[in-house]
């Protein structure tokens, strides 16, 4: 007879090979119920049940009705009766089966006794209520075309099962604060949105709350009370959202929530608004108590009702727009923000091809002496000629150019050329006078920065005296890490000057102790001189307080001769703007310089 068991067995390589024999010569009996008069009978089949009963794998016959008619002692231990005196022989199979599992067991069961082999994982509930994971392979008991029940081997997969259970936790799961992470996030997002397809009622609302300033609780604290803050916030959050809610840690301080508004969606910000407040309280750290504040960004299905990636996108650029507003805000998702973000990715792709294939270009401004009017100095300005948009303003790219750190090899690339420019001028038997070049903070605090410098300077064969570097105020707040860099530069002979003076946050007991040569004051001041006495009483002591510093000061945005004539009144040294000339290309410079 053929025998289907052997067929079924041979299909699934992983159980033991004894048991094609087993099975083959239980299943190719015309019934079960022979079996004992075989044993019986026949030394090789007793044999081969001998096989059976102390196989390591259970073994399960049962008839149609899904009825235990035999099992061997492996079978037995899986249910847990190895201590027990009574035999499950008779009892059906099912009781033993985990709820969930007997429905599609007896489906698989089905097929078997029909002539059909199969496989299912099911969980087994021993007597002692313990349940434990099997692949089971059910094989048709009987001839072909006659079969009286199935046979069950089964393969404990309670380790493996385990295993995988785990390692779906640990790629699903943040294993700080235990809530599911951005991958898990974003499937249980898509399901949602599923969900109410067409349900114009329900709105999801995806927030990003991000902790404002949580690396400075990570520098001042340590990371393992940063730890302890994630997971705190983490519960505070969880027990602020509904039922019907999702929250996940998408990344270091960030949480994404889901919020289901079955009402309709009018008022998603009051919701997320709620959830912050909720993070006002302090957190205690270990006897520390820690106030936090937290920006928002969120956008709705209504914007986006079916992809939960561009959903979340929308989100997070919200977010990053609330933390540009000045953080502890709410930001929700506005449609013009893609064509502005788009405009920045172009911008900064197009400032990259920028720097590879010589874009840029300096413009020049001169510097005049107050008393004598000679050109005693210029200021390198950067100028960006696109191949296809033409001349771009510097207030486009230059904040881009920041953000994005492009600013480290362009500003590179304007040092080395304004001084090789200023050497070219020299060369050429002009007046010999320093060339001015702005430093972006990014650019300054690049190590070893001052060696960068003089490097440069060899390069080209420039006295350093001839060029001068101006820094901004923003830079003085970390004014040991400046005082360091300052002397290095000064030391090389180099100029310094703070650019914009007046308009940051320079502390004067630092200031004096800086080796600046020059202050700037800022364009702001200088425009309104005329017509605003607070105007002309702040340039006025800047100047007063840079002399008794023993600093120059240089007036930028002079425009009129009025203007001319007050910071002459009040000892100004330099001026700078179109009141002399604007910024010109080097060669107007040379012309300027000859005459």
């Amino acid at each position: 007879m053929i025998v289907f068991a052997v067929l079924a067995v041979a299909e699934h390589a992983r159980f033991d090979n004894t048991l094609l024999f087993i099975i083959a010569a239980i299943s190719g009996l015309g019934m079960v119920s022979v079996l004992h008069r075989m044993l019986r009978e026949r030394a090789g089949i007793e044999a081969a049940w001998s096989g059976i009963r102390h196989n390591p794998l259970p073994f399960y016959a049962m008839d149609r009705t899904g009825h235990i008619i035999e099992l061997n002692e492996a079978a037995a231990m899986s249910l847990g009766l190895e201590a027990h005196s009574r035999s499950p022989i008779g009892e059906r199979f099912d009781r033993y089966v985990d709820a969930s599992d007997i429905k599609p067991l007896s489906e698989h069961a089905e097929l078997a006794a029909s002539g059909q082999s199969t496989q299912i994982i099911i969980g087994l509930r021993s007597v002692s209520g313990e349940i434990s994971h099997w692949r089971a392979l059910l094989a048709p008991a009987g001839s072909v075309g006659c079969p009286v029940g199935c046979i069950l081997i089964a393969q404990d997969v309670s380790e493996r099962r385990r295993n995988e259970e785990h390692t779906h936790h640990l790629t699903h799961y943040d294993d700080h604060t235990g809530l599911p992470n951005r991958r898990l996030f974003i499937e249980q997002l898509d399901g949602m949105l599923a969900a109410i397809a067409g349900n114009s009622d329900t709105v999801l609302t995806v927030c990003c709350i991000d902790i404002d300033h949580f690396k400075l609780i990570n520098a001042s604290f340590g990371h393992d009370y940063g730890d302890m803050l994630l997971m705190q916030v983490a519960d505070r959050l969880l027990r602020s959202c509904g039922e019907g809610d999702l929250i996940c840690r998408m990344e270091g301080d960030k949480f994404g929530i889901v919020l289901s508004d079955t009402t309709g969606g009018d008022h998603p910000a009051d919701a997320i608004v709620q959830l912050i407040a909720v993070l006002e309280e302090p957190f205690d750290l270990q006897g520390v108590p820690i106030h936090i504040t937290a920006s928002a960004g969120y956008s709705t299905s209504r914007q986006e009702p079916h992809r939960s990636d561009k959903l979340l996108r929308n989100a997070n650029l919200a977010l990053i727009k609330a933390k540009e507003s000045g953080r502890n805000e709410c930001q929700g998702y506005r449609e013009e923000w893609d064509e502005a973000s788009l405009e920045r990715l172009r911008m900064q792709h197009d400032l990259r091809r920028a720097v590879i294939n010589g874009e840029f270009m300096l413009h020049y401004q001169p510097q005049y002496d107050m008393r004598s009017g000679a050109i005693v100095g210029v200021e390198a300005l950067l100028r960006w000629h696109h191949p296809v948009r033409g001349l771009i303003p510097p207030s486009q790219f230059i904040p881009i150019a920041e953000d994005s750190g492009i600013i480290v090899p362009i500003g590179q690339w304007v040092l080395e050329e304004a001084c090789r420019q200023n050497k070219e001028w020299q060369d050429a038997g002009l007046p010999k006078i320093p060339v001015s070049v702005n430093l972006s903070m990014r650019q300054f605090w690049q190590p070893n920065f001052p060696e960068s410098v003089a490097a440069v300077l060899e390069r080209v064969g420039l006295a350093p005296r001839y060029l001068e570097l101006e820094i901004t105020e923003s830079m003085t707040m970390d004014a040991e890490k400046l005082t360091n860099s300052l002397l290095r530069l000064t030391d090389l002979g180099i100029a310094i000057s703070i650019d914009d003076f007046g308009t940051g946050y320079s502390s004067f007991s630092y200031l004096k102790h800086f080796p600046i040569d020059r202050l700037k004051i800022d364009r702001s001041f200088v425009s309104d001189i005329e017509e605003d006495p607070d105007d002309a009483e702040i340039v006025a002591a800047i100047i007063a307080m840079a002399h008794n510093l023993h600093m120059q000061v240089i007036a930028e945005g002079v425009e009129t001769a009025q203007q001319v004539d007050f910071l002459k009144m009040h000892l100004c040294d330099e001026m700078q703007g179109y009141y002399g000339s604007p910024p010109v290309p080097s060669e107007r410079i040379a012309e300027m310089l000859a005459a």
